[in-house]
């Protein structure tokens, strides 16, 4: 017999594990989340926060708190590459490239258009906290952090855990419907035999997290961070140095200074010898400086081979790790959770069928493959603008400076190999421009109705994003007047679990069919018709962005998942709203239809 027994047992106390707790709660799923450590990470790894991942914030009540303590956009808007931060001879503190970045200056304008949510920047250490203190909120008493999962195993009915209090070493039993791996892989994938297909640990990188004023010399209030590409050669020839606040900008108090150290090399991690190399690296040898943590970790590219197995479901750095280039790790964990918590939700809940569930492994094990496979390439290029630098692996330091010099000077040929740099680092805006890789990404199939148009084009680079309302895609951002304020379509979706169907101002033919698949269906199902003139009582497409993305006529449909990604559209009013409905309801739901609604559902198909 089990001491606790839950619907969901939430594994891993980290960014993913957090957020799930706190989306399942909003949806209504009861849960415990055990986490082995005794509070939240220490380290400030993780930093950056795209749209997409503040959309979910700001869908479950949590941006703002997020956006209080977070980089404003000003300061962050930018990325440098330097020789160094500072020093006195020919080649020190000599800026190599700056470029716009995250959604500022230059790169204000389509980030702004296509989403409510800025992206922001606050690293693990700040974030972590911030999401527990949501999290307990939500299910006080349910989070135990000092608590270690033991073994579990599966049956046909569910799982059943030995979970251990760290503290006490007193051991429990807990039985759950589902279980959610989200523990930084450290077990669960291996206890499933799940494989990690990829490659990496070729390179270790050391993070010193340390205070010190930088004021004097950092390059700039817009920079977020500053890669270091030195000339005189070493170990620690390259590196990048991130903000990490709590004041941001030049008045900065915390620092995160990555090193790269190459196969076969050794760090001192002793902090007397990391404080020297900070400042020698700094090119600062007086710097008054403090260290707070020293960590390593070797970078992979990995991605599990299945996401579910049984009625267990691997998430976040379970399911996929990846390099740090683009930020695309805590993103891709918390849009993990975000997607499999109204799942759970709508299948304990009795709307929908278990296999629902699997659309998660269908939905997010291409997105993790994309994710990863992007990072590494993003990485990979810094090689390219080291090599336009004239910094080549093996050469001798003194022809690296002399490339340098050259490059730097006042010269023909220096200002040649300058225009070729600016070319050649233009390209790492897949890193800091990847607007689409961000809030572009698609479910091709899934729980979903597809119907038949083809995708948009994606911009090899990653950079331009093209909004639709076709089914799997992320719903479109619009700004709405609704009375005398202005909310964004995004807005429409709320938190706990809840379709929309979006009609266009002569869409009533619509209400009645979607009261009835509600009612069948037992699912919470809001009726928004959008129109072209002022309502007080409605909402109106104020300024015609709307019209331009929404892809349906004025008597046509969109349904939209808990998730804001679109599941179903009509282009035009139905002969059968009814029967249409209820189909895609079965579909979506993972429920066999009945003959006639497939029939009709078919139908209706071949018309698009």
């Amino acid at each position: 017999m089990s001491d606790v027994d839950v619907p969901v047992l939430v594994v891993g106390g980290g960014g993913c594990g957090l957020a799930a707790s706190i989306f399942l709660s909003d949806v209504g799923v009861r849960h415990l989340l055990v986490e082995r450590r005794e509070t939240t990470s220490g380290l400030p790894r993780a930093h950056y926060l795209n749209q997409r991942t503040m959309e979910m914030f700001r869908q479950h009540g949590i941006a703002d708190d997020v956006y209080r303590i977070s980089t404003p956009l000003a300061n962050m808007s930018e990325v440098v590459w330097r020789t160094s931060l500072a020093g006195e001879g020919e080649l020190d503190a000599r800026d190599l490239y700056r470029m716009d970045s995250f959604g500022g200056r230059g790169t204000a304008g389509p980030y702004a258009a296509d989403s409510p949510g800025p992206s922001t920047n606050l690293p693990q250490h700040r974030l972590e906290p911030l999401l527990l203190r949501h999290a307990e909120q939500r299910a006080p008493g349910q989070l135990l952090f000092h608590h270690a999962l033991e073994e579990f195993t599966q049956d046909e009915n569910g799982v059943t855990a030995h979970i251990t209090n760290r503290s006490t070493g007193q051991t429990r039993t807990v039985r759950a419907r589902y279980l959610i791996g989200a523990d930084g892989g450290r077990s669960i994938g291996g206890a499933l035999g799940v494989p990690m297909d990829g490659a990496g640990g070729g390179f270790t990188v050391i993070s010193v997290h340390f205070s010190a004023d930088l004021s004097r010399w950092w390059p700039g209030d817009s920079v977020m961070m500053t890669h270091f590409v030195s000339p005189d050669g070493g170990p620690f020839s390259t590196s990048v140095i991130v903000a990490a606040g709590p004041s941001w900008g030049l008045a900065c108090e915390e620092w995160v200074l990555h090193f790269r150290l190459p196969p076969g090399a050794q760090g001192d991690l002793d902090p007397a010898a990391i404080s020297a190399t900070v400042r020698d690296h700094l090119k600062l040898p007086d710097l008054d400086l403090r260290i707070h943590r020293v960590s390593e970790y070797r970078p992979e590219a990995v991605v599990a081979r299945a996401f579910r197995v049984g009625r267990v479901f691997l998430a976040g750095d379970a399911a996929h790790r990846q390099p740090p280039a683009t930020g695309l790790g805590l993103n891709s964990a918390i849009q993990d959770a975000h997607n499999l918590a109204w799942k759970l939700g709508a299948v304990l809940g009795g709307q929908a069928d278990e296999a629902l569930l699997d659309s998660y492994e269908a939905e997010r094990l291409p997105v993790a493959q994309q994710n990863v496979n992007w990072s590494m390439a993003c990485l990979r290029n810094h090689a390219a603008l080291y090599a336009s630098l004239g910094k080549l692996p093996g050469q001798p330091p003194e022809l690296t400076r002399a490339s340098f010099r050259q490059l730097l000077s006042d010269t023909p040929m220096g200002q040649t190999r300058r225009a070729v740099v600016r070319e050649v680092f233009g390209t790492q805006r897949t890193e800091y421009q990847a607007h689409d890789i961000e809030i572009g990404y698609a479910y091709p199939a899934g729980a979903l109705v597809p119907d038949g148009t083809p995708a948009p084009p994606r911009d090899p680079m990653g950079r331009t994003y093209h909004p639709v309302t076709r089914p799997g895609h992320r719903l479109p951002h619009a700004w709405l007047a609704h009375g005398d304020t202005r909310v964004s379509t995004h807005d429409l979706v709320g938190s706990g679990g809840g379709f929309v169907l979006i009609t266009g101002p002569l869409g009533e033919g619509w209400t009645v069919a979607a009261k009835q698949a509600a009612d069948t269906h037992r699912v919470a199902l809001t009726v928004v018709p959008i129109g072209n003139k002022c309502d007080a009582a409605g909402y109106w497409d104020a300024d015609g962005t709307w019209a331009a993305v929404r892809q349906i006529d004025d008597d046509g449909a969109i349904l939209v998942r808990p998730d804001n990604h679109v599941a179903w559209r009509s282009s035009t009013a139905s002969g059968s709203p009814v029967e249409e409905l209820a189909a895609v309801f079965h579909e979506i739901l993972g429920r066999p239809a009945p003959a006639d609604d497939r029939t009709n559902l078919t139908a209706e198909r071949a018309e698009w």
